[in-house]
């Protein structure tokens, strides 16, 4: 990433249910509601444990709660708002110097490309080095709706590119990674953490009461690829649990998150 010396950096995404944990009714009895004082406190001790650089984060809640957590922390922030109900987020150690939304209101369309959110925010790693950092979450049911969210995504890399070669797209892809925003990545040169240095693509929805999925995933562009040092799902207790669904039992959310550290040993 041509920062100037060695340095290490850890990433990550992480859909966090908009801070109601999983299941909703059994986290609220111990943490409280989203916008309680206990649940931002709960969630801003969860967010400090990754140990990330920076956190994508996706289904979040509105700015003001984010910008309390991001105080806590002393992280920048950087919101992508949703056309619906599921803003995402960025927390940086880093400035961030621009953002940008990729996700719109459309009134002629009932649900818009990124009706979830899709967005990027330019970081600043030192005087002269900045990295694009995109968060988005595709829309989860529809296959064909995605390939549309996907070219759409692949125009906006190539601005960003512009600015920066230096990309990251992380969040929640909610697909297989046979789909288009997979292939259309990858036919750009970028790489998939998990499948480049975290041992392959691994469940990333797997707690007790549900399917297992993989849908969510961290990619890096070519220039930022060869730094991948390593990748894992975080699976710690508090994060999932294999049951059985009983009362007082609860994850942080229903997603578990991705996280990657990349290094640059330019000197």
């Amino acid at each position: 990433m041509g920062t100037g010396r060695a340095t290490m950096m850890k990433i990550g995404t992480y859909n966090v249910l908009g801070l109601t944990g999983y299941p909703p009714m059994e986290a609220e009895a111990c943490i409280g509601p989203p916008g309680a004082a206990s649940n931002r406190d709960h969630f801003t001790r969860v967010f400090a444990g990754l140990e990330c650089d920076i956190l994508a984060l996706q289904e979040g809640v509105p700015v003001r709660a984010m910008q309390a957590i991001a105080r806590a922390i002393n992280f920048g922030l950087a919101t992508f708002p949703s056309p619906l109900n599921w803003p995402g987020h960025v927390l940086s150690r880093y400035p961030i110097l621009e953002s940008r939304v990729f996700s719109h209101a459309d009134p002629s369309e009932e649900t818009p490309p990124f009706s979830r959110c899709c967005g990027a925010a330019l970081l600043e790693l030192e005087p002269g080095a900045a990295l694009w950092v995109v968060g988005l979450h595709l829309h989860p049911h529809d296959p064909e709706f995605r390939g549309r969210e996907a070219d759409i995504l692949k125009e906006r890399l190539q601005e960003l590119q512009a600015v920066t070669k230096d990309v990251i797209v992380m969040g929640d892809f909610n697909s297989q990674v046979d789909e288009r925003v997979h292939r259309n990545l990858k036919g750009m040169g970028y790489s998939n953490a998990m499948e480049s240095v975290g041992g392959g693509i691994q469940a990333t929805i797997d707690t007790a009461g549900l399917d297992p999925h993989c849908v969510d995933h961290i990619y890096c562009s070519p220039s930022v690829a060869p730094h991948l040092e390593s990748a894992s799902v975080v699976r710690d207790p508090g994060f999932r649990h294999d049951g059985p669904q009983e009362t007082g039992a609860w994850s942080h959310s229903d997603h578990l998150p991705v996280v990657a550290q990349l290094v640059d040993e330019t000197v």
